[in-house]
């Protein structure tokens, strides 16, 4: 039987078991193109099944509904294979089959008990990595990386992004300290790993040291540019810290050189992105011209996902500005049938957080700040369960503040706004609470 590099076997010949290594390292390096290489392997060797169940789970956490042609084909054809398969590579099937039908945290538990026995096993722990990630449980996307580390040489090619994976999850959980540490101990090992890149980027944001994030952001473009699947995130954090310091010009023309060619990619985290920068650009106060348009095209090709309802907050911005009223409609009557009809993880966190949220983004884009108030303010600290990042989720607290503004609730605006400055003490927040207080002009 065939193994992997890290010694694990699987069914198929040695060079699928290759293809799955380079597959694998490009999923952790975020480059190249696994899918492909993983399909190609399967077109030549039908016994490969965890070929077919790798493509699975690689569609979906791009953003692929379960119930995708493309996903239930590589599962299909996993399951073909499966017969003469090892218990570790079942469960894997059982993991991707979860998560397909919409039971994410059973997917995660599947993953968990494949680490229990085999912590080196590269597939199982990114997978679960980014479904903690979708699922917003911060200390697990430490706490997955920290039950394992130990068992992971640091003469092993994936180790510095097993680093990168940690450091991200310290970061999440406030562990700023230690989470500068291990991602500078990635950045060393590795300088292309753009998600140890990424972790750090964060740490820096969440620390308020913008004109830091900017320089290092910027010196280390050339490193990270090449993952391809990552570049534009970067990116996207650089344009936080832009924000943040008034350099709105900076923003835009990286938007236009950076981020608006990509949407041809239809890649869900560059819609998101994309979405999320025009949305905080306005809430300063800038106009982003005619930038909305392709954005929301992109979005509304997706309306009926579903997948998570973070994804499903970033295409109501990008509805709600499309300069289409029938894009809102359509989204709510979407929202309307999944409530009724869908089932799984995802529709529960619509229902109890998700849908909250969003309507709330989408009666302020109506300039309804009562209403927005109303919806965003009893579930904004539940926000995490829709998953993504603290900084990803800080455009809810930043709406909020906005429609506060905008509607003179200027008391709330004062309470908000001390609550922000007390874990983001940037100059701008001082000066918008300064304002607020009527300490300046």
């Amino acid at each position: 039987m065939a193994k992997d590099q890290q010694g694990l076997p699987l069914v198929g010949s040695p060079g699928s078991a290759a293809a799955f290594d380079r597959a694998v390292a490009d999923y952790y390096g975020l480059t190249g193109d696994p899918v492909g290489i993983l399909k190609a392997a399967l077109a030549r060797d039908a016994a490969f099944a965890l070929g077919g169940v790798a493509t699975a789970g690689l569609y979906m956490i791009g953003g692929f509904r379960g119930d995708h042609p493309e996903v239930t084909g590589a599962m299909d054809a996993a399951r073909s294979a499966i017969g003469g398969a090892s218990g570790r590579e079942r469960l894997h099937l059982g993991a991707v089959q979860a998560w397909a039908a919409g039971r994410s945290f059973e997917a995660a538990a599947i993953w968990e008990r494949i680490l229990v026995d085999h912590p080196t096993d590269a597939l199982a722990l990114r997978f679960v990595h980014d479904a903690y990630f979708f699922l917003g449980r911060s200390a697990d996307i430490r706490d997955s990386v920290a039950r394992v580390l130990t068992a992971w040489d640091r003469h092993n090619p994936l180790t510095s992004f097993v680093l990168g994976q940690y450091a991200f999850g310290l970061e999440e959980t406030g562990e700023l300290g230690r989470a500068e540490e291990v991602g500078r101990e990635a950045i060393a090992r590795n300088p292309s790993d753009a998600w140890a890149v990424h972790a750090l980027a964060h740490v820096l944001e969440t620390d308020c040291r913008q004109a830091e994030g900017i320089a290092f952001l910027k010196a280390s473009r050339p490193s990270w540019s090449g993952a391809h699947f990552m570049a534009g995130h970067n990116g996207w954090h650089l344009a936080l810290y832009l924000i943040e310091e008034g350099r709105f010009d900076e923003v835009l023309a990286d938007y236009d050189r950076f981020v608006a060619p990509k949407l041809a990619d239809d890649a869900t985290l560059d819609r998101i992105d994309a979405a999320s920068l025009l949305w905080r650009l306005e809430l300063a106060g800038v106009d982003v011209g005619a930038r909305w348009a392709p954005v929301a095209r992109r979005w509304m090709a997706h309306v009926d996902d579903h997948v998570l309802a973070f994804n499903d907050l970033h295409l109501a911005l990008a509805a709600a500005r499309s300069g289409d009223a029938d894009d809102v409609v359509r989204l709510r009557r979407s929202l309307d049938d999944y409530e009724r009809s869908g089932a799984g993880d995802n529709r529960e966190i619509t229902v109890a957080v998700g849908r909250r949220l969003i309507d709330g983004a989408l009666a302020f884009a109506e300039r309804d700040y009562a209403a927005a108030i109303e919806m965003i303010l009893p579930v904004r600290h539940q926000a995490i369960r829709i998953g993504g990042s603290h900084a990803q989720r800080d455009i809810v607290d930043q709406t909020l503040i906005a429609a506060a503004e905008r509607s003179g609730r200027t008391a709330l605006v004062r309470e908000l706004l001390a609550e922000r400055l007390a874990v983001r003490p940037t100059a701008r927040g001082r000066a918008a609470y300064e304002r607020a207080s009527g300490l300046t002009a």
